[in-house]
């Protein structure tokens, strides 16, 4: 499903809300909707601030540095965000982030490479790109040809050219088996939040929306994360990639900032309801808006009734992030960290992952997330993270250890293509903090 579709949705959903109603399904178990609730979500912001206070500062081993990068981010260059750069700047700085990796819907009105954001700004490095045909591209230089090339023969160009190429949304595709491919998403945004299905429904009943917008205002870090859920999908493909070739995995925030509804008095007395866009989605009579929202006596034309922003940048920024181990930052070093693999993604929502080392120790040799190694007897695999976390070493898309604690050592037996997960126990929930980049011993891949 396409930013347009969903929002298609969105705009159906609330004008046969607004029109009348409707009734709520019958509910079923672990759905964003069931979790906003503000008892919940209290306990969510109380165990975040417990995480917050007992995390450790970890040293990083080596020359590298570890920075923190937003791939598949939109801005008012896509036909279906009004971001201004400078907004989407200030929210990556206020969540950590170093670098913006963007990926703007190509327009005939721009070249996406030649006129994007890149550079650096406050501090924080932009890196052009584009989301096209079900990939994330980030070439060094125009396509002009992009519209006009297969998925395959695309990815074949970017690549030949020293650029990046990730297969995006692999659940809206059957193709996703290309080869040449620096990577695959193995969390996307958009897509967690497509399974929500009684969150859909909930948004076809406006005085929920009205109910909602209090929890939003309150914990809007912990409304936006409570559609986590582990990336079972995502995970599986990226598993299934990975033992045909390497596949670099990196989180997808798909953030637009254009998920929300926002209520204005006409000059004729009535309401007027528009998306996040500010594109209308219909005209209500004052009597209609009476009747689900609270409207002052001194109201006039003009004044804004109700805002509900679900996707605000700093919330969406935050939410997952893909940390990078490179020599500086720049376009060149987070290329080149990317395509070697030296990268995590993480929930940093949840809590600050930035420290997490993940090697593998052969004799005094020490070998960096993504590398491939030949068969090393005696090797072990080892892994901390900046608090107490429960383990899973998983070898070519089987869990075949688990452990807790602050740290991992695990001994590697045989050959395989081994990644790392780290979980975390938050207010009696479970939840996927750190998905590492594997490591390949032998001939596995």
């Amino acid at each position: 499903m396409t930013m347009n579709r969903m929002r298609g949705l969105l705009h159906a959903v609330l004008a046969v809300a607004i029109l009348g109603g409707c009734r709520w399904g019958v509910a079923v178990a672990d759905d964003a909707f069931d979790r906003l609730t503000a008892a919940r979500l209290g306990r969510i912001a109380a165990a975040r601030a417990e995480l917050a206070a007992a995390r450790r500062t970890l040293d990083r081993p080596g020359a590298l540095r570890e920075y923190r990068v937003n791939l598949h981010v939109h801005s008012a260059l896509s036909h279906d965000s009004r971001g201004t750069v400078e907004e989407i700047v200030a929210a990556a700085k206020a969540v950590g982030t170093d670098a913006l990796l963007f990926t703007e819907h190509p327009s005939a009105a721009f070249d996406f490479v030649a006129d994007g954001h890149a550079g650096v700004r406050d501090g924080v490095l932009l890196v052009p790109g584009a989301e096209t045909q079900g990939l994330l591209l980030f070439p060094r230089e125009p396509v002009p040809e992009h519209a006009t090339l297969t998925p395959q023969d695309l990815v074949r160009r970017v690549r030949q050219r020293g650029g990046l190429a990730f297969l995006s949304h692999p659940e809206e595709r059957l193709d996703w088996r290309l080869d040449g491919l620096t990577g695959c998403e193995i969390y996307n945004t958009h897509a967690d939040f497509k399974e929500e299905k009684r969150l859909f429904a909930a948004l076809k009943n406006p005085l929920w929306l009205v109910q909602v917008a209090p929890l939003v205002r309150t914990w809007p870090q912990e409304a936006f994360s409570a559609l986590q859920d582990e990336p079972v999908l995502y995970l599986r493909h990226w598993d299934e990639l990975s033992r045909r070739a390497p596949h670099v995995g990196v989180s997808a925030n798909d953030a637009h900032r254009n998920v929300g509804l926002v209520v204005r008095l006409t000059d004729d007395g009535r309401a007027r309801v528009a998306d996040a866009l500010d594109e209308k989605l219909l005209v209500l009579d004052a009597a209609v808006v009476r009747g689900v929202l609270p409207v002052p006596e001194s109201a006039r034309a003009g004044d804004e009734l109700f805002r509900l922003q679900l996707d605000p940048y700093e919330s969406s920024l935050r939410h997952v992030g893909t940390h990078v181990l490179a020599g500086e930052l720049s376009r060149d070093a987070i290329f080149a960290a990317l395509e070697a693999g030296r990268a995590f993604v993480a929930f940093d929502w949840i809590a600050d992952a930035t420290g997490f080392d993940c090697a593998l120790l052969d004799g005094g040799v020490r070998h960096e997330l993504g590398s491939r190694v030949a068969a090393a007897p005696g090797a072990r695999l080892v892994a901390r993270a900046p608090l107490p976390a429960r383990w899973r070493v998983v070898r070519d898309g089987t869990v075949v250890h688990e452990a807790k604690g602050g740290e991992l050592d695990w001994p590697v037996a045989g050959s395989g293509t081994f990644r790392v997960e780290a979980w975390l126990d938050v207010a009696g929930e479970r939840l996927p903090w750190i998905l590492a980049n594997a490591i390949t011993v032998g001939g596995a891949g």
